[in-house]
């Protein structure tokens, strides 16, 4: 993962700072950076957003497909992930030295996905045991400005929003073979209901206190930090603990509860934003990647 190197004396004010609940550029410890995020960047898939959270830069892409659902869930379609850590992103990623960190991201982005409640998969399944959707979420990270796991997870939940998949009908013959019809009208598609997929929340512990949101140079102030996937109503999906530092179970609890709350007002925020960036239609003025 990007990092950056401090000195002795940049950390102790840093860490100094944090317990007095100021940071650096003036936040508290709950607050999170302004988040900017557009839907519909790329043209050729089904949906996209990108997102910027300080030096932070993300693009989702999500491509539906159609295949063939899995054995073990045959009237269900599925997600697929795959994460490309640009080299522009930071120098660390040059050659195959983000592969480590886009398999980690993955693999918590399946953890996340792997439950009946994110996403109604069935919606997905066009025939049972024969045709689904499969939709294949591409994560490209730009740049590389701390809270990698809450950016990238504001840009999947923005994308899968923005995601449209045409409608088919399934026609049987006589003999009873199928056929797939798809619609000629291209706005007549489906769109995915997104309202209980989970945003991260990362609380890095600085000290005896532990903040959301954290920049390059926290991370490196931190030695432990939780994952909380947290729904729009504030149910705690998924967790996970990363760095080599050790939590007590009393500060587990406390970051979960921070984790909630400040889960429940992101997802809130965010929300409100998509259906107003909707509700503008064709007339909204992109930006883009030149603005």
């Amino acid at each position: 993962m990007a990092s950056v190197a401090l000195s002795e004396a940049e950390k102790v004010y840093i860490v100094h700072g944090v317990q007095e609940d100021l940071r650096v550029d003036g936040r508290g410890c709950e607050d999170y950076r302004c988040v900017e995020v557009e839907t519909d960047v790329v043209s050729n898939t089904s949906g996209s957003a990108r997102v910027k959270l300080g030096h932070t830069d993300i693009l989702v892409g999500v491509k539906a497909e159609m295949g063939t659902p899995k054995l073990e869930k045959p009237n269900e379609g599925y997600l697929e992930f795959f994460v490309d850590c640009s080299a522009n992103a930071t120098p660390e990623f040059e050659g195959r030295g983000g592969d480590e960190l886009g398999t980690e991201i993955a693999n918590t982005l399946y953890r996340i996905f792997n439950n009946k409640g994110s996403i109604d998969l069935k919606s997905l399944c066009i025939s049972p045991r024969e045709h689904c959707w499969i939709l294949y979420v591409d994560v490209l990270l730009l740049e590389c400005g701390g809270n990698l796991f809450d950016a990238i997870s504001i840009a999947v939940k923005a994308a899968l929003f923005n995601t449209r998949i045409p409608r088919v009908r399934v026609l049987e013959d006589e003999e009873g073979s199928k056929d797939i019809e798809l619609s000629d009208d291209p706005y007549d598609c489906i769109q995915l209901n997104v309202e209980n997929v989970p945003c991260i929340v990362t609380l890095c512990k600085i000290g005896y206190r532990h903040v959301v949101d954290a920049t390059l140079q926290e991370e490196a102030c931190s030695l432990a930090s939780l994952l909380v996937a947290v729904t729009s109503k504030g149910v705690v999906t998924c967790m996970r603990k990363v760095g080599k530092g050790s939590l007590d179970p009393e500060s587990i609890f406390e970051m979960m509860e921070t984790g909630k709350r400040v889960g429940k007002v992101l997802h809130t925020s965010l929300q409100s934003l998509l259906h107003k960036e909707e509700s503008l239609g064709p007339k909204r003025q992109k930006v883009g990647f030149l603005g």
